[in-house]
């Protein structure tokens, strides 16, 4: 008994591995929807990847354009945030201070919060309360 069912299950599996690879071109072209196309040999495979290098050369040089048009524009502010203290230039600021040199800057500038592990919840939302209502709407929560 133990023999006909190993064989019953060795026969499942390999009827189910030839209509796998039947199903999806295993054999070479003789597939599911094997006849679409434009015809033996209808495009090489150098020409697909040709098309797909242009294609990405193109994105990357109008990606690189985007993004140094945007860094001219926009200037970045880092400020870290740990514990209850705010530091900002590699030096700790007031929260009144740094409101004031955030407020001498135009509101399209990218501010990036570097926020600790030991950083205080309400030193954090109390920033990013202040800045929404300045109207800076530009801002990162970056967790280090």
């Amino acid at each position: 008994m133990k023999k006909v069912l190993a064989l019953v299950l060795f026969a499942a599996i390999i009827a189910a591995i030839i209509w796998l690879l039947i199903h999806f071109k295993g054999f070479g072209g003789l597939g599911k929807d094997s006849d679409k196309g434009e015809g033996k040999n209808g495009t090489s495979v150098s020409e697909v990847v040709e098309k797909k290098e242009t294609t990405t050369s193109e994105e990357a040089t109008e990606v690189k354009t985007e993004k140094s048009t945007e860094a001219i524009k926009t200037e970045v502010i880092s400020i870290s945030i740990s514990k209850d203290e705010y530091i900002y230039n590699n030096n700790m600021i007031s929260f009144d201070d740094l409101i004031n040199e955030i407020k001498s800057k135009d509101n399209d500038i990218q501010i990036e919060l570097s926020i600790d592990d030991t950083a205080a919840k309400n030193t954090v939302d109390e920033l990013t309360d202040k800045l929404d209502e300045l109207g800076y709407k530009n801002y990162k929560k970056l967790d280090k």
